[in-house]
């Protein structure tokens, strides 16, 4: 028996995986996790350093004599975005490459010019000086590796397995 289970953190090829319903999983989170940002006060892109880690986002109670209520809804939706945020930063954390840093910080800054600013992968061309495929591919792996983190892949076995249950109801 091994010591360490590679099968554990192993994030699976996206021909394993269902990449429409895996897509449609990592939009659901993307716009949870913006429209909480906003609700709170924050920008809907989360502010990066230099490196691409991310900065920790002040929520202050800023309360400048707003109603009761407005209050009590406000704390709801901190404990969203608090919830929220703490997936994303677990899902950004995810995004890397095991040997290259430069790698990690390509990817991850890829990740929020394409998933978060929604820039288009011609935009990205003139921003970061790679080939077309290759940012293509790194926007891809930093998809899959936020979604293997947050647990919202979907392979393709589990996909038909789901359907074949379907049939044989």
């Amino acid at each position: 028996m091994a010591l360490f289970d590679v099968s554990k953190y192993e994030v699976p090829s996206s021909e394993d995986i269902d990449m429409a319903t895996t897509k449609n999983n990592f939009e659901a989170f993307l716009r949870a996790y913006k429209n909480s940002r906003e609700k709170v006060g924050q920008p809907r892109i989360p502010k990066t350093t230099q490196s691409f880690s991310l900065v920790p986002p002040s929520t202050v109670n800023n309360c400048n004599g707003e109603a009761e209520r407005l209050l009590i809804q406000r704390e709801d939706d901190l404990e969203e975005f608090h919830e929220l945020h703490q997936l994303f930063a677990i899902g950004f954390a995810g995004i890397s490459h095991p040997i290259k840093v430069d790698v990690t910080e390509r990817r991850r800054q890829i990740f929020i010019l394409r998933y978060l600013q929604g820039f288009s992968v011609n935009e990205i061309l003139d921003l970061v000086p790679l080939g077309k495929d290759t940012i293509t591919d790194e926007s891809k792996d930093a998809m899959i590796q936020f979604c293997f983190e947050l647990q919202l892949v979907v392979k393709k076995s589990e996909t038909s397995r789901l359907i074949s249950v379907k049939d044989s109801e």
